[in-house]
């Protein structure tokens, strides 16, 4: 009898073991559940973000939960964002391991797994206080690193993440480098971020990729004309946008005495009229494209890119023969001689308009053939005097 009742209270007790652990699991995933919901209904009911331009990322980014909003059901999408708090946005998104610390600031176990990821170093701030805003330029440079470019130059951050899709112009061709970034602009890069390291392929702002290229090395040419100085030949370090160096641009004689300049070279798609360099040219009928004393008009149908150079140089001994305070482009590389009738290779263009003027070269998109490779050439104007220049890239096209 004594062995049957034990039996009977064994069977109940693992009845009763089995009913509270069910009861447990239920609650905890009722639990997880219910903060699941609190986030999805958090993100829906934030009072702040209907209609807001980056709505669907907040609601994504909420329901990830790496960021929240503000106990009175704000959101604040245009709040500006601290370098810590991205970091620590980016850190959770990327699900990094931030040991807890009973010591130091709130955010330096996130700063701790930023360093261990090497997605952040100290001294990418020139302040080192990452409690001041963070700017457009240094989210786009934890990003990068993010994405695991190395070897990266000053200034091509904004290049790399905008060229991958990262981010995009805050107006057309304009970056803001030095902008604030904003609640709604941090969670919009990181999700692209994590859709990139994915593996998806994201729209690009072209205008901002070739503003990006110009605030990087002063030029956009390998941007906005891919195919003619950029193509898929150019794969080495010698040749297409890596035979760009900075070190280029300044130039002149061994003693000083002749320093040139090459502030910008400008590409503009002369078929683009949305184009926002275009701003730099004058109107349609104020611009004409010449060869000798033959003149052309700019028409619609011209295929062609416009190449604007912006230069300078000081001349310390007998500047008078050097009498133009800017220099020549040109570009090598051309089959075929200049007729002045047909746009077969590049030619000079001038401005009519007295208010506006300009110095470079129009170049054709089609309808031309070349010897297998074109250089990119300015040099100074002079009266009799040495003529100092610089190849400024060298691109293998063969056509």
């Amino acid at each position: 009898m004594k062995k049957i009742l034990i039996s009977v209270l064994t069977m109940l007790t693992v009845i009763i073991g089995s009913l509270n652990s069910v009861v447990a699991e239920a609650a905890q995933d009722n639990a997880v559940g219910k903060a699941v919901e609190s986030r999805e209904t958090a993100a829906v009911q934030f009072t702040d973000i209907q209609g807001h331009w980056a709505q669907a990322a907040i609601q994504d980014a909420v329901q990830r939960g790496y960021v929240d909003g503000y106990p009175d059901r704000r959101f604040l999408p245009n709040q500006q964002v601290s370098r810590a708090e991205f970091i620590k946005m980016a850190v959770s998104a990327l699900e990094l391991e931030a040991a807890s610390t009973s010591s130091g600031s709130w955010y330096a176990p996130y700063v701790t797994a930023a360093e261990s990821a090497e997605i952040y170093k100290a001294g990418d701030y020139a302040d080192g206080n990452l409690t001041q805003r963070m700017t457009r330029e240094e989210m786009s440079k934890l990003a990068v690193k993010a994405l695991g470019y190395k070897n990266v130059e000053d200034k091509q951050w904004m290049y790399l993440a905008s060229k991958d899709g990262i981010i995009s112009g805050t107006a057309p061709g304009v970056i803001s480098p030095t902008g604030a970034t904003t609640r709604a602009q941090a969670i919009a890069v990181i999700e692209r971020l994590l859709q990139v390291k994915s593996g998806k392929e994201l729209p690009v702002d072209k205008y901002a990729v070739a503003a990006a290229e110009v605030y990087w090395h002063k030029t956009n040419i390998f941007s906005v004309a891919p195919e003619i100085f950029n193509g898929p030949d150019n794969h080495n370090k010698n040749v297409g946008i890596d035979s760009w160096k900075l070190s280029k641009l300044q130039f002149g004689a061994p003693d000083g005495s002749v320093v040139a300049q090459v502030d910008e070279l400008i590409a503009i798609d002369w078929n683009d009229p949305k184009d926002p360099n275009r701003k730099l040219l004058p109107s349609k009928d104020k611009m004409v494209w010449v060869f000798g004393a033959k003149s052309n008009v700019f028409t619609d149908d011209l295929q062609a890119y416009v190449l604007i150079l912006k230069s300078h140089y000081v001349v310390n001994k007998k500047p008078k023969s050097y009498p133009f305070d800017r220099l020549s482009l040109n570009i090598l590389g051309y089959n075929g001689k200049p007729n002045g009738s047909n746009l077969n290779m590049p030619y000079a263009i001038e401005s009519k308009d007295s208010k506006r003027q300009v110095n470079g070269l129009v170049i054709p998109k089609t309808g031309f053939s070349t010897r297998g490779n074109l250089n990119v050439i300015v040099e100074t104007i002079t009266a009799g005097a040495r003529v100092y220049q610089s190849t400024l890239s060298r691109s293998i096209l063969i056509k």
